[in-house]
């Protein structure tokens, strides 16, 4: 019963076919690995040569001259010179690569053109190398070095009959088998990687464009800006800690204290004297942050941050750290915070928080006196916090109040905003009130990963929150904007699509940690604990018994996997077919018949030794209808093996005398 293509393993497949369809696989894999990094305009340029190279490949007579496509590759060569830029070479080069790769695909392939096309896409991944280094890198490395090796194996068949046409059994045992070669590979490069010098200074890092820079905090926030931010979902910080109370989760950044009636700017900074103390009480926590190139210097930490280890940061005395240069590209340091919504201060420079814009409406002011009529600071705090959280104002990202007097518009006609609104109208009320405020910039929640261990924060996670001084406390963290921790939740918490991209983001984070993050620094790392683990033992030795059974464990499935993946590869590689012991038994009657060959003889020059005419002529008989089969690379089916078995039979049917061999002896 036929049952289709698909279980028929006697399929004849045609060799160029095969080797075609690799090749526009792999182009494909590496337009799609670079896609992101290249003008959109090469890319579909690209796209369309893709298209009229596969209409070639179906009518084969319709292929340009050579000399054509020749000339193109030279004005895509012009072009990029002309096109100089060396703040974005790489990816000029990157295009350039592109368009020669779909040249070479509208051509009339031979064996050095397949060449040429696995090289360019080589060159492709090299370049997506020096822009970007994310798990995807990886993985576009993986499947083109499994492919492509797939596609050098087959090509050695093509080379030798480009019209050869193998069965789909053969296909898919060279297929498997050539993925036996990275596979085996693997162990030999993790080890490599762990064991070759790593330097802080690469080679090629001036080849490495800037990582394309978020919009995030500046040292001023205009009334509306931050709802840019707050709409978009790409990840700013990673943060490697132990998983709090979501009410804590406030990320400080920049601190804001100066307020034209539009904008808040951020006065001079002040670095923290040596010699002063921490006035903090609260939980200690430990953190590594991995933050993600946006337009600023300032670094992010858990409220409030007493210590960043990052070379060149400053901190100043209002808790925030800035870097000595412009967060370009993805950065890693540890952070040491204190979980507190108060900072001590006794001493304050009451005339810069009680700034207020000359001329702020009046209405503002009078709303002011007529909420807080008392002079109790801390219940005018409450006051005008009740006022802004009443019902009245809505929390909202759409048709904000943008005009030359924001603040008054939202506070009297719009009556809704987003966090930087509710924010700048509580201060200001404060600072009328005669309670030094200002705002602080940052981000708020995250969603913790349990797999990575880290929280994960948003963009769209930005938020602006105040901070009141408050006699005898200090200044005291208070947010007005309502909602509270579930305004910045995604609604799809819990889906099974939001667990799936927590699940790729901890790939990708482990990824940075232990394979781009891996440095000269862990490596020292490394060889102290070896050290530690075969210094010379004392006498005294000690026996845990739950870690000798864990790391037992640990390594008896490595090593069974090792081992594993070995006899596989030889038994693929060693593995006798059917073709191969019809051989072995021809050649073992024929050493009884008293005529061995030798290694370095082929068949038919073993065959014109043989000094019998009539054994000659018998063995020769078979070793040409052996030849003809094999040499092609034809299936050696049932009735071919039966046929080729009674030709060895008939050889056997009759011993010859001394005389009739020309030897001396018995055969043996």
């Amino acid at each position: 019963m036929n049952r289709g293509w698909f279980f028929n393993r006697d399929q004849m497949i045609n060799i160029e076919t095969i080797v075609k369809a690799i090749t526009y696989l792999v182009s494909i894999i590496g337009f799609i690995a670079v896609f992101n990094n290249v003008n959109i305009f090469f890319s579909a340029i690209f796209l369309v040569l893709l298209l009229f190279s596969l209409f070639f490949e179906f009518n084969k007579k319709y292929y340009l001259p050579r000399w054509t496509l020749n000339i193109l590759s030279i004005v895509v060569i012009v072009l990029s010179f002309y096109r100089f830029n060396f703040g974005e070479l790489v990816a000029q080069i990157i295009e350039a690569l592109l368009m020669l790769l779909a040249i070479k695909l509208l051509e009339d392939k031979k064996f050095r053109d397949y060449m040429q096309i696995y090289a360019i896409t080589l060159f492709l991944l090299a370049g997506l190398g020096l822009l970007s280094l994310d798990v995807a890198f990886a993985a576009y490395l993986f499947i083109l070095v499994i492919l492509l090796t797939i596609s050098i194996v087959l090509l050695t068949y093509y080379s030798q009959d480009p019209n050869l046409d193998m069965p789909r059994s053969v296909v898919i045992k060279i297929v498997f088998k050539s993925m036996y070669i990275p596979l085996i590979a693997i162990p030999l490069t993790i080890v490599m990687f762990v064991i070759l010098p790593r330097t802080n200074y690469p080679i090629f890092d001036f080849l490495n464009r800037t990582d394309k820079a978020k919009t995030g905090f500046t040292d001023n926030v205009r009334l509306g800006g931050v709802s840019g931010i707050q709409e978009d979902s790409s990840t700013i910080l990673r943060v490697t800690m132990e998983k709090i109370d979501d009410n804590s989760l406030y990320w400080r950044g920049v601190v804001l204290d100066h307020f034209d009636g539009a904008l808040w700017k951020s006065s001079r900074k002040h670095l923290v004297s040596a010699a002063k103390t921490v006035d903090i009480k609260g939980k200690m926590i430990s953190q590594t942050v991995y933050l993600e190139p946006y337009e600023n210097i300032y670094l992010f930490a858990l409220d409030k941050p007493v210590f960043i280890s990052l070379k060149g940061t400053k901190k100043n005395t209002d808790f925030t750290h800035t870097s000595s240069r412009f967060i370009e590209k993805r950065t890693r340091y540890d952070a040491i915070s204190i979980v507190s919504d108060t900072i001590g201060d006794d001493v304050i420079d009451e005339k810069k928080y009680l700034q207020i814009p000359e001329d702020l409406s009046s209405r503002i002011k009078d709303l002011v006196h007529n909420l807080v009529p008392g002079k109790e600071k801390e219940e005018n705090i409450r006051l005008i916090h009740r006022f802004l959280n009443n019902g009245s104002y809505k929390y909202s990202l759409e048709k904000l109040p943008i005009s030359e007097t924001p603040l008054e518009d939202f506070l009297f006609n719009v009556k809704h905003g987003n966090c930087e609104y509710f924010a700048s109208a509580y201060a200001v009320m404060l600072r009328i009130a005669g309670i030094p405020s200002r705002l602080v910039g940052g981000y708020r929640g995250g969603y913790y990963n349990d797999m990575g261990g880290y929280y994960l924060v948003p963009q769209k996670n930005a938020h602006v929150w105040v901070e009141a001084y408050v006699n005898k406390k200090g200044w005291v963290r208070i947010d007005p904007t309502p909602g509270g921790i579930e305004a910045f939740s995604s609604p799809f918490k819990g889906s099974l699509l939001f667990r799936l991209n927590l699940f790729l983001d901890a790939i990708n984070y482990y990824w940075f940690a232990f394979v781009i993050n891996y440095n000269f620094e862990k490596q020292l790392s490394i060889l102290n604990s070896l050290r530690t683990v075969f210094k010379k033992p004392s006498i005294t030795m000690t026996f845990n018994k739950e870690k000798t059974v864990k790391y037992g464990i640990i390594i008896f499935f490595v090593m069974a996997a090792v081992l594993t993946a070995c006899y596989i590869a030889i038994k693929g590689i060693r593995r006798e077919t059917a073709e191969g012991r019809l051989l072995s038994i021809f050649l073992n009657k024929m050493e009884r018949q008293g005529y061995k060959k030798k290694e370095t003889q082929g068949l038919e020059e073993f065959i014109l030794t043989i000094a019998d005419d009539k054994l000659r002529s018998q063995s020769l008989e078979f070793v040409l209808e052996f030849e003809k089969l094999f040499y092609r690379d034809r299936t050696f089916k049932k009735n071919h093996l039966r046929d080729l078995n009674k030709m060895i039979d008939l050889i056997n049917t009759k011993l010859y005398s001394k005389a009739d061999r020309g030897v001396d002896k018995e055969p043996t």
